[in-house]
């Protein structure tokens, strides 16, 4: 275990703290930021391409809950571009590989992102074989990056974890986003909280590993000392931007990635895009002026978010609200079978509401239209498809 824990009230406390110290007048001590380094191909194209907010795209389905939807689809990769993101990563909960729909999804994605948004995959398998045949298939229907989140027995050695890692990444030439999170994915026995720092210091220093991802519930003492160890070499994202007003003045953070990024910013106001470019930049002042800013809206986030992340699952139906107050598409998600039991919250009226109050007090506009229009997604309401025309409303009610 580390020696001690600080969480997002903590973190916050922390972040509020060195805000009052600037804009009281305080001298903060200058100190040299780490920064990733540029010495391949694929950091080169990191450098250029992990910038800002990107997002995890979710799938819309018609009302069979099972065709996708492909004007539905489109009309989110317009408004992924729309919010300035630069990159976008198809979730595989209910096209997974294998599944006809999987190539599917990412083929009218790649198609309607051209060249304007760079379409990231998912390694998620359990068994190296199964994960190279995803990988030769992303490579083929042209992914820019992959995000390597496979599980690994939790009873690996430091060795064995490497060498399962190095397998997939040395595969392939396409650069490669290292997952740092919690819950099966930890490895207590390797690390502290269960990062295996190590590890990830060997495989940092394959040329194609070009960031890490780090989930929102990783604390902050861990997301300092990841930073620490990979930073010189590795882009690092944390999901929790809680942490950027301390990070942004120790290390060189440009980018949060893969996560449910429409629910801190809208097209029109792109607090999270400002936030990144203000601590990449090293502008101390800005971060903490926007950090102000984004808070109610991140903090309502976090709160929503975070412990369904340590439950194993995602608050579905939540994240679909949030990318529909901005202007996406919206629609239920279908049950999700890889979910744990009682895992995935409801979204009801309440819930509803309060992410709508969390958008206007960080000065966000959210969207003003019926609830049916959300309960349906926007492509399916123009065709004069209504809540009554489906069959179930999974993790969703009215009241």
């Amino acid at each position: 275990m580390e020696g001690f824990h600080i969480d997002r009230r903590g973190a916050l406390a922390g972040s509020v703290a060195l805000m009052t110290a600037s804009t009281a007048g305080a001298h903060l001590p200058t100190v040299r930021r780490l920064k990733p380094a540029a010495d391949s191909s694929q950091r080169v194209w990191g450098e250029k391409n992990l910038r800002g907010l990107m997002n995890l795209f979710l799938p819309t389905f018609r009302e069979d809950g099972r065709t996708l939807d492909e004007e539905a689809i489109r009309h989110d990769v317009r408004h992924a571009i729309a919010q300035g993101f630069s990159g976008t990563m198809p979730m595989i909960n209910w096209t997974v590989p294998g599944d006809p729909n999987w190539r599917e999804l990412y083929r009218i994605v790649i198609d309607e992102a051209g060249s304007d948004l760079p379409v990231h995959g998912i390694l998620a398998g359990r068994e190296v074989a199964s994960d190279l045949a995803v990988l030769g298939a992303l490579e083929d229907i042209g992914a820019k990056l992959v995000l390597l989140a496979s599980t690994y027995p939790s009873d690996s050695s430091a060795d064995q974890l490497y060498d399962l890692m190095a397998q997939r990444i040395t595969s392939t030439s396409l650069p490669i986003m290292l997952y740092a999170a919690t819950g099966r994915r930890a490895f207590p026995s390797l690390g502290p909280a269960g990062q295996p720092l190590d590890v990830y210091d060997r495989i940092g220093n394959l040329e194609n590993v070009v960031a890490v991802k780090i989930s929102q519930p990783v604390s902050l003492t861990s997301t300092m000392q990841l930073c620490q160890r990979l930073g010189d070499r590795l882009s690092m994202g944390p999901v929790n931007l809680d942490f950027l007003p301390l990070l942004a003045r120790h290390f060189r953070i440009a980018w949060s990635g893969q996560w449910n990024a429409e629910a801190v910013q809208t097209p029109e106001q792109q607090l999270g895009n400002r936030l990144l470019e203000a601590c990449a930049g090293g502008d101390a002042a800005q971060v903490d002026a926007l950090a102000r800013q984004i808070e109610p809206v991140l903090s309502h986030f976090f709160g929503v978010q975070a412990p369904v992340i340590r439950k194993g699952a995602h608050p579905w139906q939540h994240n679909r609200y949030y990318q529909w107050l901005s202007g996406g598409n919206g629609g239920l998600l279908p049950r999700d079978r890889h979910a744990p039991d009682g895992a995935i919250p409801v979204l009801d009226a309440k819930a509803r509401a309060g992410m709508r109050a969390a958008f206007v007090a960080s000065g966000l506009e959210p969207v003003v239209a019926p609830e049916e229009q959300f309960v349906v997604g926007r492509s399916a309401w123009a065709r004069g498809v209504r809540a009554s025309d489906l069959s179930d409303l999974p993790y969703y009610s009215e009241s």
